[in-house]
């Protein structure tokens, strides 16, 4: 099936390659949701001197406003401006003379122009217009019907909510539908873009995040982890963990492809495990990817240092990718996302994300939060990553609480780090709590942190 490209590319990835030619698609959302900054930046994607692009305004904003407005964006080109791209205003027409006359007037533009893309910014003028819902659904049948003789595929802008939605006569005609919808929170607004509806293809559905910046729109998608791609084989396979006792512990380190979780009280030692689980990735001659909300770049680096190992040449190499995330510009729906692709651009075999409690005062929704980690561990189980996620606990000497919000369960294996009072001293003991599909030792084993290094006794 032939697919026009709507120039947003992870938009093109959930509708598998764009929308299908000669479609004819609604794009709906409150004012000021993004709608006409989407439609522009699909019209300029697609505009080339083979195939034209015409946008229609009715009687919604007059064109010379909308241009004021859209050349801030670096899409937008002015060489195509009126040659490749054409601005038409119906809204003079369906004043004085009707939606017969601006059905012509479109009719005469197709035959001018053979576009590949129109765009009517908006369809509810026309609607407004014509008092009959039976005349309205005619006219958009007609409509419809014309743009796919031309082979044209139609994008209609329209100032409805969800619930509008539902007793349109349009939504039944359209061959699909795009929800844009906007959330205020604490700090910002978030946005979020839904596929109601898409004939002739695969789509992934639910809610995905998206933001708009200078260069237009750009969507995170939200967590689908294909679960029949899993590789569950890769799990007879082991990988050290950078702590030669720890390894005994566990008979031989951690499953390949599996997920750790490492709990502890603040202070009990699970950075510096994690990096030693990092660097001997690196010394395998495994990329990797650490990802901090707590500690940046160079507080890493230098931590590292003071237990005798030395990243720099690794991240010099490309072999291993610093992130850092500040806990006050948390948002969790995108950095998920650039965590996935970072991962694969580097075609990193080992993942750690310290914390995940970050994750959890990030969001408000803490049933989402769940989603999320579970979502986290599923895909990387996709790509044959290993991965090691910190997780804060207030009471460490009571596993009970590793179940909070309840992320134990997703899961492969549990790693508790623990304080304990011992005649006037704190001493620090690390436990194996879970190991899916593998042996492991029980004991409570001493651990000590000295010179920086983490030693179990």
């Amino acid at each position: 099936m032939e697919r026009i490209e709507t120039g947003v590319l992870a938009l093109d990835e959930i509708l598998q390659g764009g929308f299908p030619k000669g479609s004819t698609v609604l794009l709906v959302g409150r004012p000021g949701s993004g709608k006409t900054i989407l439609a522009h930046q699909m019209m300029f994607h697609n505009a080339s001197k083979n195939q034209k692009v015409i946008y229609i305004t009715t009687l919604a904003e007059p064109p010379v406003k909308v241009l004021k407005f859209q050349q801030q964006f670096d899409y937008f080109d002015i060489n195509k401006f009126q040659q490749e791209v054409i601005y038409h205003d119906l809204g003079s027409i369906l004043r004085k003379y009707g939606t017969g006359h601006a059905m012509k007037s479109i009719e005469d533009l197709l035959k001018t122009h053979k576009p590949t893309l129109i765009v009517i910014d908006t369809i509810k003028t026309i609607s407004d217009i014509i008092p009959s819902l039976l005349e309205y659904r005619e006219f958009i049948l007609d409509l419809s019907m014309k743009l796919a003789t031309w082979e044209c595929t139609a994008l209609f802008l329209g100032e409805y909510s969800e619930e509008d939605i539902e007793i349109r006569p349009e939504s039944a005609i359209a061959d699909g539908i795009i929800y844009l919808s906007g959330l205020e929170e604490a700090r910002y607004q978030k946005r979020y873009l839904r596929i109601l509806k898409m004939r002739g293809t695969k789509f992934i559905g639910g809610e995905n995040v998206f933001t708009i910046s200078q260069k237009g729109i750009e969507v995170f998608p939200r967590l689908n982890p294909i679960t029949d791609k899993q590789i569950y084989e890769q799990f007879s396979k082991k990988v050290p963990t950078g702590v030669p006792r720890l390894d005994e512990l566990t008979f031989g380190g951690l499953q390949k492809g599996s997920t750790t979780l490492l709990s502890g009280a603040a202070g009990s030692g699970k950075t510096i495990l994690a990096l030693h689980f990092i660097y001997e990735g690196l010394q395998q001659g495994e990329n990797a990817v650490y990802v901090s909300f707590e500690e940046n770049q160079q507080q890493i680096i230098e931590g590292a240092l003071k237990l005798g190992i030395d990243l720099k040449p690794f991240i010099d190499n490309r072999n291993l990718k610093l992130i850092y995330y500040s806990p006050i510009e948390l948002d969790v729906d995108i950095n998920i996302f650039e965590i996935q692709k970072m991962v694969q651009h580097f075609n990193a075999k080992r993942l750690v994300i310290d914390s995940i409690s970050s994750f959890e005062i990030g969001m408000e929704n803490k049933v989402k939060y769940t989603d999320y980690i579970w979502g986290i561990t599923d895909y990387f189980k996709t790509l044959g990553v290993t991965v090691l996620l910190t997780h804060e606990i207030q009471d460490s000497a009571n596993i009970s609480t590793l179940t909070k919000r309840g992320i134990s369960f997703v899961a492969d294996n549990i790693i508790l780090l623990l304080f304990m009072e011992a005649d006037f001293d704190v001493k620090r003991y690390i436990r194996i709590v879970k190991m899916r599909g593998s042996q492991h030792s029980t004991k409570l084993s001493e651990f000590r942190i000295e010179n920086n290094r983490l030693d179990i006794l």
